[in-house]
C-alpha cells in the first residue's frame, strides 16, 4: 500500500473514532443532564422491536437497549449499551439510530444528534438555536481527528519525568462529559500540529523584552520573577540593564505582534521582539503551561485560543490571586505536611507582566493580560525518590486510551504484588483515594480553601506502581471562603481579585464534591470496574469508607453535616457542562444538577 493510501484510510479511520467518541459524549452529556433528570431514557427490554434495525437488534446479545426520548422535537434516540448506569458512565455497543416523526429508523451521526440536541435545548429553555456550540463541537471533532490520525509512539518510559510528560501529551479524548472536550477555537491546523501535546509537540519559546520602568512583577521567591525567568533563559540571550526578559507562547507572541499598542512600543523601542530562543518546551495537557526538564518551573502562558470553555488569558487579578493562594498554603502546609505526608502543592511563587500604562485602558489591559505569565513550582523540588509523576487524566477519563494504560500498570501491580487482579484494582484504588480525598477535604473543611481536584489538576506519584504522592495543582481555580478569608485578611491584593478568589461555603462544596466525586472517582471506578458491577460496588465501599475514616480522624461539625448526608445518599453535584455551554456561562457561574449517589449502593470492605 502506498504512503498516500495509507494516510488515506489512517485519516478516515480517525475521523471515524472522533466522530463516534463525540456521538457517545454527546449522549453522555444529554443523559446526564437532561434526559435522566426528565424521565425520558430507559435501558432494558423495551417493545416494538419489530421496526428497530437490524444491526441495533444484532447487538442486543453484547448489552441492553437504551431508549432516548427527545419530547420537544418529538425524536427518538435507540443505541445498545453494556448496561445501565446512574452515574451515566455508558458503555456504548452498537451503531446509533434516530426516528424523526413520520420517517423510519436512521443511522445517527454526531453532526445529525449535535442539531438534534441543540435544538431539543432551544425549545426547552425558549432561547435561539446556538450556532456557537454547534462550531465548538465541529472544531472538537476536528481536533480530535488530527489527534487521532497521527499514530501515538509506544509509552512506559522508566525516567520518572519523561513517564510524567508521556502522561501529560497522552489525553487523545478529553472529557467523557462535555460537549466540546478538544475544541480550540483560535487555533489553525498548522497550529494544530505545532503546539499540540497530544502531538508531541515542542517548540522553542519566543522571547521579548521591557523596558524596566514597563514591567510589572511580583515574587515570594528569594529572586524577583524576572531574575529567575533570566537565568534560566538562552545563554546566549543578553538584554541591556534597563531591560527584562518577556519569554511568551510563540502563538501568543504572533498575537501579540499584531496588536497596535505592542507594535506602537516596539517602534519606540519600549519592547523589543528578540523572537524563539533556546532550546524546546512541552506543552502540558492545559496547552497554554510549558514544561522543561531542567527548569525548576513551569511557565503558565497566557494564550488568547478559546480553550473548551473560555480564552486563556492570565488577567491582572489571577496573576494577583496566584501569589495570595501560595502565601496561604505557605501558612497551612506545616499543618497538612504533618498530617498528609503524601501531599504535594505546586504553588505559584511569581509572576510578572507588562503595563505600558498607555491612556487606552482597554487596550493596554489587553497587553498586560497578553505577557501575564506565571511561575509554578516544577517537579523535581517536590518529588520523592523512587516516584513516577503521571497525570490523572491520562490514566481515568481517557476512554480506551486511558483505559488500557491502567490495566497495564494495575497488572504490573497485581503481578509484583502477587494479587488476583480485582483484588489489586481495589488495593490499588484505595491507595488512590487515600492520598486525595482526606487532604481535599481537610482543606475545606478546616481551613477554608477551595481546590478543584478534577483529572487535569492531579497527578499521581507511583512508587512501586501503587499511588504514594499526590501534587495538587492550578491556583486559577482554588477559591476561598470568605468566612475564613475575610478582606482584612486578603488586604494585600486589589479588590477585584478579593472578588475572584471568594466563592460562598455551598458553592465550594458544590466544586469540590463535583470535582472529587464525580469528575474523578466516578472516571476511576469506571476505568477500574471495566463493566463488573461487583467490583464497581466495592470500589466505592473504598470511597465510602475513607469518608468514615476522614470523619473519624480530622471532622468537625462542619464536615460531618456535609459528609453525613452524602453517606446518606444525598445525590452528588454533577456540573451540567452541555447546558453551561448552550447558555454560554462562565466558570463562576455554572450550574450542578443531581446526581443518584453510588455510595449507597457500596460495599464497604470487612473490617
Amino acid at each position: 500500500m502506498s504512503n498516500t493510501l495509507q494516510r488515506f484510510y489512517q485519516t478516515r479511520l480517525a475521523e471515524d473514532k472522533a466522530g463516534q467518541r463525540c456521538l457517545e459524549t454527546l449522549l453522555n452529556c444529554y443523559c446526564r443532564e437532561v434526559a435522566s433528570p426528565e424521565g425520558q431514557v430507559s435501558v432494558g427490554p423495551l417493545f416494538g422491536q419489530n421496526d428497530w434495525p437490524q444491526a441495533l437488534r444484532a447487538a442486543l446479545p453484547r448489552g441492553q437497549a437504551m431508549h432516548i426520548l427527545l419530547p420537544r422535537i418529538d425524536t427518538r434516540v435507540l443505541v445498545v449499551v453494556e448496561r445501565a448506569s446512574p452515574t451515566g458512565n455508558y458503555r456504548y455497543q452498537s451503531p446509533s439510530y434516530y426516528k424523526a416523526p413520520g420517517q423510519a429508523w436512521a443511522p445517527l451521526d454526531w453532526q445529525t444528534l449535535s442539531v438534534l440536541l441543540i435544538e431539543d435545548l432551544a425549545c426547552r429553555y425558549e432561547r435561539p438555536f446556538n450556532e456557537e456550540l454547534l462550531a465548538q463541537i465541529r472544531d472538537s471533532v476536528e481536533v480530535t481527528t488530527a489527534i487521532l490520525a497521527v499514530p501515538a509512539p509506544m509509552t512506559g518510559s522508566t525516567e520518572p519525568l519523561s513517564a510524567y510528560l508521556e502522561s501529560e501529551q497522552s489525553l487523545s479524548y478529553g472529557h467523557p462529559f462535555h460537549p466540546a472536550p478538544k475544541s480550540r477555537q483560535g487555533f489553525s491546523s498548522a497550529d494544530q500540529q505545532r503546539y499540540s501535546p497530544e502531538l508531541r509537540a515542542h517548540f522553542p519559546l519566543h522571547y521579548f523584552a521591557v523596558r524596566r520602568e514597563y514591567l510589572v512583577q511580583q515574587s515570594l521567591l528569594a529572586a524577583p520573577c524576572d531574575a529567575v525567568v533570566g537565568a534560566q533563559a538562552p545563554a546566549h540571550l543578553h538584554v541591556p540593564a534597563d531591560f527584562a526578559l518577556l519569554p511568551v507562547h510563540p502563538w501568543q507572541a504572533r498575537h501579540l505582534q499584531a496588536h497596535p499598542l505592542v507594535r506602537n512600543a516596539l517602534r519606540q523601542d519600549l519592547l523589543r521582539d528578540l523572537g524563539p530562543q533556546g532550546e524546546a518546551y512541552f506543552p502540558t495537557s492545559s496547552i497554554r503551561t510549558v514544561f522543561h526538564p531542567a527548569n525548576p518551573y513551569f511557565y503558565k502562558f497566557s494564550l488568547h485560543v478559546r480553550v473548551t470553555n473560555c480564552v486563556r488569558k492570565n488577567a491582572p487579578y489571577e496573576l494577583e490571586g496566584a501569589l495570595q493562594v501560595t502565601r496561604i498554603m505557605r501558612e497551612i502546609l506545616p499543618d497538612l505536611a504533618g498530617r498528609f505526608p503524601g501531599l504535594r502543592i505546586m504553588e505559584e511563587p511569581a509572576y510578572q507582566s507588562v503595563d505600558l500604562r498607555h491612556p487606552d485602558v482597554q487596550w493596554n489591559k489587553e497587553v498586560t493580560e497578553g505577557f501575564g505569565t506565571i511561575l509554578r513550582q516544577g517537579l523535581p523540588a517536590l518529588l520523592e525518590d523512587g516516584v513516577t509523576p503521571l497525570l490523572a487524566g491520562a490514566l481515568f477519563g481517557n476512554h480506551v486510551i486511558g483505559q488500557a494504560r491502567l490495566r497495564s500498570l494495575v497488572h504490573a501491580f497485581a503481578a509484583a504484588e502477587g494479587l488476583a487482579q480485582e483484588e489489586a484494582s481495589e488495593r490499588w484504588f484505595a491507595h488512590y483515594v487515600e492520598q486525595v480525598l482526606p487532604p481535599v477535604l481537610y482543606c475545606f473543611f478546616t481551613h477554608g480553601v477551595i481546590f478543584e481536584p478534577h483529572l487535569q489538576n492531579i497527578l499521581i506519584g507511583l512508587r512501586d506502581r501503587r499511588p504514594d504522592q499526590v501534587f495538587l495543582r492550578d491556583f486559577e481555580g482554588v477559591k476561598l471562603v470568605p468566612e475564613r478569608f475575610p478582606a482584612e485578611r486578603l488586604e494585600g491584593i486589589s479588590p477585584r481579585a478579593r472578588e475572584a478568589l471568594w466563592y460562598a461555603e455551598e458553592q465550594g462544596w458544590n466544586r469540590i464534591a463535583y470535582c472529587l466525586f464525580v469528575n474523578n472517582f466516578c472516571e476511576a471506578i469506571d476505568q477500574l470496574a471495566a463493566g463488573r458491577p461487583a467490583l464497581e460496588a466495592r470500589l466505592w465501599g473504598i470511597v465510602r469508607q475513607q469518608l468514615r475514616e476522614y470523619q473519624s480522624r480530622y471532622g468537625n461539625r462542619g464536615s460531618a453535616r456535609r459528609l453525613n448526608a452524602l453517606l446518606a445518599g444525598q445525590p452528588l453535584p454533577a456540573k451540567a457542562n452541555l447546558i453551561n455551554r448552550f447558555f454560554k456561562r462562565p466558570d463562576r457561574s455554572v450550574t450542578y444538577i443531581s446526581l443518584p449517589n453510588p455510595l449507597v449502593q457500596a460495599e464497604e470492605p470487612q473490617a
